[in-house]
C-alpha cells in the first residue's frame, strides 16, 4: 500500500507545480492570442532610450535626455507595472506607474502606482497589432489635478524592438500640445 500512495503523492504533487507554472507564465504572442494579451505580452521588458520634454522655456523647444523603462506584470492587479528611469543606466528612483486596459480594450486606467484612483481612458482607437505589425493605441482621458480640467491623450505604439509613449495635453476647448515622449528600443 506505501508504493501506491507514493505514487498518488507524486502524481498530486506534478499536478500542481504543472499547475502553479502554468498560473504563473503569461500567454504567448501569436497571431491568435487577444489583442490585450498581445499588448501585455510585448510590452513586459526592459526598454532604453530617449525621453523628449518641452523646455519649460515657452519657446516651443524640447529637451531630450536618457531615459529606461521596465514593464513588469503588476503583482496585485490584472495590468502592468510600469517602471520609468530619468538616466538609461536606470540607477535612479524610479516612477511607478500601473496600466490596465479591458478585455475589451476599450476602457483604460494608467497613473501613478501610489494614487488612490489612477486616471481613466477611452480607447480612442487601436490599431495594427497582428502577425508582427506595430499596436497603436491612443487614450483620451479628463485631468482634474490642475485649476482647469485638461484633456490628455496617450499614444502608445508599440512593436517587438520599439515602443513609443507619447502624452499630448489640452485645455477643454483648446487644442492638444505636447508634454513628452518616450522613444525606447527593448534592452533584452
Amino acid at each position: 500500500m506505501l508504493p501506491s500512495l507514493r505514487t498518488l503523492v507524486s502524481a498530486v504533487m506534478t499536478i500542481a507545480a504543472a499547475a502553479l507554472v502554468h498560473a504563473c507564465v503569461r500567454p504567448t504572442p501569436t497571431s491568435k492570442a487577444p489583442a490585450r494579451d498581445q499588448l501585455y505580452v510585448n510590452f513586459v521588458g526592459t526598454w532604453k532610450g530617449t525621453l523628449e520634454v518641452a523646455d519649460g522655456l515657452g519657446t516651443g523647444g524640447r529637451v531630450t535626455r536618457p531615459a529606461a523603462l521596465q514593464v513588469l506584470p503588476a503583482p496585485d492587479q490584472d495590468g502592468l507595472e510600469l517602471r520609468y528611469s530619468a538616466d538609461a543606466s536606470g540607477t535612479s528612483l524610479p516612477h511607478v506607474d500601473h496600466l490596465h486596459v479591458d478585455h475589451a480594450m476599450t476602457d483604460a486606467r494608467w497613473g501613478d502606482a501610489g494614487a488612490t484612483t489612477p486616471q481613466t481612458f477611452a480607447v480612442r482607437s487601436r490599431e495594427g497589432g497582428r502577425n508582427g505589425e506595430v499596436l497603436r493605441l491612443v487614450l483620451e482621458g479628463e485631468d482634474h489635478n490642475g485649476d482647469a480640467p485638461t484633456m490628455i491623450r496617450e499614444t502608445l505604439e508599440l512593436s517587438p524592438a520599439e515602443i513609443r509613449l507619447i502624452q499630448e495635453a489640452r485645455p477643454i476647448g483648446g487644442a492638444f500640445t505636447f508634454r513628452r515622449a518616450y522613444v525606447l528600443q527593448r534592452a533584452q
